[in-house]
């Protein structure tokens, strides 16, 4: 009953990895929303992965590292996008994000209960975000935190 030294090391980094995200997500104060399909395929795929590794005859080395999979799987749910104290975090792993002082313009489409967000920075455009709060507190948060010289742009999408 020997635990090979790669399961080790593939414990050690999903530890590390949970406690980075966890951290990560602390530090957002505004999350984005994310498609209910993540949550199916999250889920799902750790399910079949669940049955794989317990309905098989595999050894402990292999049913743990089947265990440590599903937890990268579930990973994936950790995985955070927002607005933090003082910039814009893109993704889990973006150690940078993209400070406040640096947006020249953003631009709010509004759908319903839904705010899509697109920003600009050097003149190109960042990836968008959807977020599920109400406008005033958004804008209230943008302004508190932008440079003067960034414009905020509101379009409304009646059709939704």
């Amino acid at each position: 009953m020997i635990i090979d030294f790669f399961t080790v090391l593939l414990t050690i980094f999903v530890l590390l990895m949970y406690i980075y995200l966890i951290l990560v997500r602390k530090s957002i104060v505004i999350k984005s929303t994310r498609k209910k399909i993540v949550y199916v395929l999250v889920f799902g795929s750790s399910l079949v992965v669940i049955l794989l590794t317990v309905g098989m005859e595999r050894s402990l080395d292999q049913r743990i590292r089947g265990f440590l999979a599903v937890l990268l799987i579930f990973s994936f749910l950790l995985d955070t996008k927002g607005f933090s104290d003082d910039r814009l975090i893109l993704g889990p792993f973006d150690r940078k994000g993209v400070l406040y002082q640096d947006i020249e313009k953003i631009a709010l489409l509004l759908r319903g209960e839904e705010i899509r967000l697109n920003f600009f920075k050097n003149g190109r455009r960042g990836p968008m975000m959807s977020f599920s709060i109400p406008l005033e507190e958004l804008l209230a948060f943008l302004s508190d935190r932008l440079t003067e010289e960034a414009q905020i742009n509101i379009l409304v999408d009646e059709e939704n």
